[in-house]
């Protein structure tokens, strides 16, 4: 059968049987992924604790380590003190580079080769052995992903270090070129070693030592002999290693064989890892995968008899809409102005100074690279032809959809006054964040150089317009900024006199959370210096001072906007009834009523799911609708049957910052404030962020700013300067 046919066979599969085929696939390769990966990092810890101990314990009695290389376990080629200090070198050193990734091939092979020596003329063991085949794994095909060698490679490839580009050239080509082949090697030597240890082969005395019969010995015949055919031929290769380590242990259980420690486990995760190298039918299986169901290689060869569902929004519901469609055979195409995923609860962070814009942004396309079926366009929306279901890109081609899903997300609501823009910038893009952050320094710049007193004070005078989560944690933030980061760094000036002043006119700040938060919140503030105003209505904004209440005047010139929000323009797009601030009203299943096949959510959408009130405009709303949505899409094309019920918004509690061991969190019954408070919201903000890579620079900058009390991402660029 040739891949045309085969296609068209999944064509002609029931829808359902359509979708599910290819979700399970794809669910079962990105976990397989995630699970490769930690595994990697698994294996390198296991085996680098247990050199590490040895390591530990000859440097500690060091004459005993002399003394038995002298007399009990000499190395004709070596004299024993040599071979004695290079064994400890070895067992210190390696280790370490294996952990962190960096030049992992050599620090292998160095162990590898250790571990050789002792098995051939000291006392072999089966944990030598097993490690011995992961490690020589490991100088073939170097770690995994999260490793210094796979972040360094590219910088090192074109550098000017002698060699640099050989040797990571090298160690490319043995991990694509000759890693296959040994992992397809010790498949067949496992399948050896079960048909050994069920005494089906007789093996040689010397032979038999390089086996690991002890571990995977015993099993009865039948079972052997299954488990090394289907190891021999490379099917199922993950699921069949699985399976040796769990035969092992019944069997251990049964009493048959007592020798089964942690060290056989890497055996399995190696494979998990690995995939089962060259000559097995699973590379075959996945290839008649890829061709004829996935089409994760190839975007052109998806049928076009496939749905096309365009979103557009690459915010929290976009991404997360897009998560569940990718693994159904629907062509995906998601379309922003941006080309990047914003994670907008910590922009305030790179507006104060303490993150960079790329710790909080992930680029689209490296979030779908894995699947075939999501196009990328980076283009921005003009409207929505509902009549012919275009969706209509400035400078560019019209999009043709089946469903539309319409997550533009929000900007800023200066409630009528949109004069005030320009001494007010808010905070919903990276370039409000960096324009913000300039804006704060350049004020204490520009405080250091003036000699008018009055100027000063009006410079170190910041005021935040609106108190809600944002407004709070920036109004904490820039207060330490101030008293703690840039304290000493300047000499005309004292930064720790700077006053922040947060603007709120409702009788309270953070008016969604219960009261009892609320005054614990403003306590917080105002411990960190922050004047909390209340109950005061701003109504002026000019360049150099503020107007609250009945005319009373704030002196200054950094304001920052943090007061409202409206919908983006996706209400003029569409014929369709929108409210107040914009959003698109939308029925009990997120539809647009009035638009056949067009959804809307997040901040775009005015949902009444939430008890009977709106669905609020935060990040696990979006999240939770465009997941939703996704299944609705999916009802509706495939099963041919009800949609799920409506759309109910659950509530996974509400979370705010001030400063730096400060934290309000309302989970409805459960409400926390103060340093635990505070753990959490790290917890919660550093798990929903998007990549390993985001993740850990975060950690790393905040573990910075907390230790030294210094922001580190301190420089003056784009437009705030000019403020």
């Amino acid at each position: 059968m040739n891949a045309t046919d085969a296609r068209s066979r999944y064509q002609r599969l029931p829808p359902f049987l359509r979708v599910t085929v290819r979700r399970w696939i794809k669910l079962f390769r990105s976990g397989s992924s995630l699970g490769a990966t930690f595994t990697d990092i698994a294996i390198r810890i296991t085996i680098a604790q247990s050199f590490l101990r040895s390591g530990l314990v000859k440097a500690g009695n060091w004459d005993t380590a002399l003394a038995l290389a002298r007399f009990e376990y000499p190395v004709s080629w070596m004299a024993p003190d040599t071979a004695a200090l290079t064994g400890l070198l070895i067992e210190l050193v390696a280790p370490v580079l294996l952990l962190l990734g960096l030049f992992t091939r050599p620090a292998a092979l160095a162990a590898a080769a250790l571990l050789i020596v002792s098995q051939a003329v000291y006392v072999p063991t089966t944990t030598n052995l097993i490690i011995i085949v992961v490690l020589l794994h490991y100088a073939l095909a170097g770690p995994g992903p999260i490793s210094l060698d796979r972040h360094l490679a590219r910088g090192f490839r074109t550098s000017a270090l002698p060699f640099a580009g050989l040797v990571v050239a090298t160690g490319e080509w043995l991990r694509q070129h000759v890693a296959p082949w040994w992992i397809l090697c010790v498949r067949l030597w496992l399948a050896v070693t079960l048909l050994a240890g069920a005494s089906m082969i007789d093996m040689p005395v010397a032979a038999a030592t390089w086996l690991p019969v002890s571990v995977f010995g015993g099993a009865p015949p039948w079972l052997a002999m299954l488990l090394a055919g289907l190891l021999a031929l490379g099917v199922f290769t993950s699921t069949t290693a699985l399976l040796l380590l769990l035969s092992g242990a019944i069997l251990t259980m049964m009493g048959i064989h007592p020798d089964v420690t942690l060290y056989p486990v890497l055996l399995v995760a190696l494979y998990e890892d690995a995939g089962p190298g060259r000559l097995g039918l699973d590379n075959v299986i996945n290839a008649w995968l890829e061709k004829n169901i996935l089409f994760d290689r190839e975007h052109r060869m998806i049928p076009d008899s496939w749905p096309h569902v365009v979103v557009v929004g690459a915010g929290f519901g976009g991404v997360a809409a897009v998560n569940k469609l990718r693994r159904l055979p629907v062509r995906v195409t998601l379309v922003d102005r941006r080309n990047y995923h914003l994670f907008q609860p910590l922009l305030y962070q790179i507006a104060t100074a303490t993150l960079n814009p790329a710790d909080i942004a992930t680029p689209i396309r490296s979030l779908f690279r894995e699947d075939g079926n999501v196009r990328v366009v980076k283009g921005t929306v003009s409207g929505v032809d509902t009549d012919n279901r275009l969706v209509l890109i400035e400078d560019g081609e019209p999009l043709a959809y089946d469903k539309l899903v319409i997550a533009t997300g929000a900007s800023h609501s200066y409630f009528g006054r949109d004069e005030w823009r320009p001494f007010a910038p808010g905070l919903k893009t990276v370039e409000d964040a960096v324009s913000v952050r300039s804006a704060i320094l350049d004020a204490f710049e520009r405080a250091e150089a003036s000699a008018d007193p009055a100027r000063v004070r009006r410079l170190l005078n910041f005021v935040i317009v609106g108190a809600g989560p944002t407004g709070v944690e920036l109004a904490g933030a820039i207060a330490e900024l101030a008293s703690e980061s840039v304290a000493r760094e300047f000499r005309a000036i004292d930064p720790s006199m700077a006053q922040v002043t947060l603007v709120q006119s409702g009788p309270r700040v953070l008016p969604a959370f219960p009261e009892m938060i609320s005054d614990k919140a403003t306590a917080a503030l105002e411990s960190l210096g922050v004047e909390v105003r209340t109950g005061s209505r701003v109504t002026r904004i000019a360049p150099d001072h503020v107007c609250i209440g009945s005319g009373e005047v704030i002196e200054t010139e950094t304001v920052i906007w943090a007061a409202g929000v409206v919908a983006s323009a996706a209400g003029s797009w569409l014929p369709c009834e929108t409210d107040a601030a914009g959003r698109v009203v939308v029925d009990p299943h997120l539809r647009v009523a009035s638009a056949p096949g067009v959804f809307a959510i997040g901040d775009t959408a005015l949902s009444m799911a939430w008890d009977g009130a709106a669905v609020p405009g935060l990040a696990p709303a979006a999240k939770q609708q465009g997941s939703y949505v996704a299944s609705v899409i999916e009802a509706e094309l495939f099963r041919m049957s009800d949609p799920p019920e409506p759309f109910t918004y659950r509530h996974q509690g509400s979370l705010a910052t001030i400063g730096r061991k400060q934290a309000v969190a309302d989970f409805g019954k459960v409400r926390l404030s103060g340093a635990l408070a505070w753990w959490l919201w790290g917890v919660v903000h550093v798990g929903f962020l998007t990549g390993a890579r985001n993740r850990a620079t975060v950690l790393l900058n905040w573990a910075w700013n907390y230790f030294t009390h210094q922001a580190g991402i301190r420089l003056i660029t784009g437009r705030g300067q000019a403020m």
